[in-house]
Formats: C-alpha cells, structure tokens, sequence
C-alpha cells in the first residue's frame, strides 16, 4: 500500500493562498486624510448622505458602515460608531477619521465634518 504525503500538497496550497494576500497586502496601504479640504471633498464625491434619510437605528448604522467601506476602498481610514444612552434611550451614530492628529467626525446622513479638541492630539 502506498503512502500519500500531504506536505508537497499542503505547501502548493499555503503558496497559492499566501501569495495573492501578500501582494493585496502590499497594495492596501491606508491614510488618514491629509487635510480637512481632502475629507470635505471626498465626502461630497460620496453618495450615502444623498439616500434617504433613515428612522432606525441599524439603517443609520448600515450607512456609517458603507462609509466605512467607501472609504477602504480608497485607502482611507474611517470610523463607524454607534452610542445608546440607556437613560434617555437615544442613539448616535456617526463616523470618525483623524487629520493631523485631530478627531474629526460627522453623521453619515450628512456631508459636514467637525473637529473635536477635547482629547488634543491622538496621534
């Protein structure tokens, strides 16, 4: 009876696998956003906050996230964020990037970003 050996066809399909992520890993290389004027622009190129405006929670968040993918898919780096306050029983949703060190972040329903100071520089 004949032995079979699983390495050389283990190694064919580590290389076959390993191969294509080494190089999408190498071509993804994400940014935070130089500048206010380079978010701004790029949000008004974004069609999310053109959709119609949502009532739940989870189709505000579904668009943070779309946002989220966009923005990936250009090499930027973006937040979703979803808060409840239990007490109020009210829900935020926004999404956040960094500029220069700074929190910026704005409702995904909307093309206008603002500036967080509070915390100073997080990067």
């Amino acid at each position: 009876m004949k032995r079979f050996n699983w390495l050389p066809v283990g190694l064919v399909a580590l290389c076959l696998i390993v191969t294509p992520l080494a190089g999408c890993v190498a071509k993804c290389e994400y940014r935070d956003f130089s500048s206010p004027s380079e978010l701004q622009d790029w949000l008004l190129k974004n069609n999310v906050s053109e959709q119609t405006d949502t009532t739940t929670a989870d189709r505000w968040y579904s668009k943070a996230l779309q946002i989220q993918e966009d923005a990936l898919k250009e090499g930027y780096i973006v937040s979703a964020d979803y808060d409840y306050d239990k007490e109020t029983a009210l829900y935020m949703v926004y999404c956040v990037t960094i500029i220069d060190g700074d929190i910026w972040y704005w409702d995904p329903e909307t093309d206008e970003p603002y500036v967080n100071y509070s915390l100073g520089k997080v990067k």
